[in-house]
């Protein structure tokens, strides 16, 4: 595709040369003379010099850049659409294939595509131009809405419902029985789990996760919310809209997640906890107790980033600190014996 037919696509206003060919996109350092490449903070600029690349996306002028530049209002969204333009053309998924098995009374749109080794059970219904990837299982009576994707091995189990546009990667899954036990006549009894999962609109769990199914009610993943490999949600969690989980979070039961909260790597949280909105759990923070809207927290128990910094800038430093106490406990010693003898 040519430069300037890449700039046209992205609204881009262009500096130089708009008759390259381009093959695809890589980073300043990475890039070749048929790829685009892309500058998101201007101290990085300088490299510019030292890269192969035949243009840059930016969201301002850079000068002395020998490079093609393509001027947008944000090199992040513009370079999705960049990477999108250049993704990998695979087969689509059409069609029911042959071997997929599907209840009589299930109700699936006419549009959707279903692969091999598929099973979808009594009462599922699954709505337009959604994909099913080979040798998932849909449970009875699940819901799926349109434009969804699962990949190859998902499972789906009775009574979940999952929104439109929502993306379930390979091995993820939903509605599994809770982590919930009673200690009874000397055994853990498991505690029947007869809600289910709700999933809206745009929501996507990545591969080998798992969203348990509730107790009562619902498990709710807010709209928008992203969610990475290995990530565990338990029973009864409900989450706000647009939230991230990193890879390794595990939220435990019915904690109670804002609007826009961020969970850093194998951050987490204790049961029953509630989480504000736009709050950020740092990597391996785990909530033992409410978090404010808006707050920043690190730590087990997590507690603010200010306070926990502060905290292990002393633990750093133990070792030092260990050997001026015991060298002003001899001097303290020392005093006390002096100050013996002449009593």
């Amino acid at each position: 595709m040519l430069l300037s037919e890449i700039a046209t696509k992205l609204k881009a206003r262009r500096i130089g040369d708009g008759q390259r060919d381009i093959t695809g996109v890589n980073t300043i350092a990475d890039a070749s003379g048929s790829e685009l490449c892309f500058l998101t903070s201007a101290k990085h600029a300088k490299t510019l010099g030292q890269s192969a690349a035949a243009g840059v996306l930016v969201d301002k002028p850079v000068d002395d850049c020998a490079m093609a530049q393509l001027v947008v209002a944000n090199v992040n969204a513009a370079l999705i659409t960049v990477l999108e333009l250049f993704a990998p053309k695979l087969i689509a998924l059409e069609g029911v294939h042959p071997t997929a098995v599907i209840e009589s009374t299930a109700e699936l749109d006419k549009t959707i595509a279903v692969g091999a080794g598929v099973y979808i059970s009594h009462g599922v219904k699954v709505g337009p131009y959604t994909v099913i990837g080979p040798n998932c299982s849909i449970g009875e009576k699940s819901e799926i809405g349109s434009q969804c994707r699962l990949d190859s091995n998902v499972v789906v189990y009775h009574h979940c419902r999952i929104g439109n546009d929502c993306i379930l990667q390979s091995n993820s899954t939903i509605g599994s029985i809770g982590f919930g036990y009673s200690f009874i006549d000397g055994q853990h009894r498991l505690i029947p789990h007869n809600g289910g999962v709700i999933l809206e609109d745009g929501v996507e769990i990545g591969s080998n996760s798992c969203v348990d199914r509730a107790k009562f009610g619902n498990t709710v993943i807010g709209a928008g919310t992203k969610v990475d490999n290995l990530v565990q949600i338990a029973h009864n969690v409900r989450t706000g809209k647009c939230c991230l989980m990193a890879g390794h979070v595990g939220i435990s039961g019915s904690t109670k997640v804002g609007n826009g909260v961020v969970f850093a790597g194998a951050s987490g949280s204790s049961d029953h906890v509630e989480i504000g909105d736009g709050a950020v759990l740092g990597a391996q923070a785990v909530a033992t107790g409410k978090i404010e809207p808006g707050q920043t927290v690190l730590g087990l128990p997590a507690r603010d980033v200010r306070k926990e910094l502060k905290s292990k800038s002393v633990y750093r430093n133990l070792p030092e600190l260990a050997k001026e106490v015991k060298q002003l406990g001899k001097k303290v010693k020392k005093l006390e014996a002096a100050k013996n003898n002449k009593n």
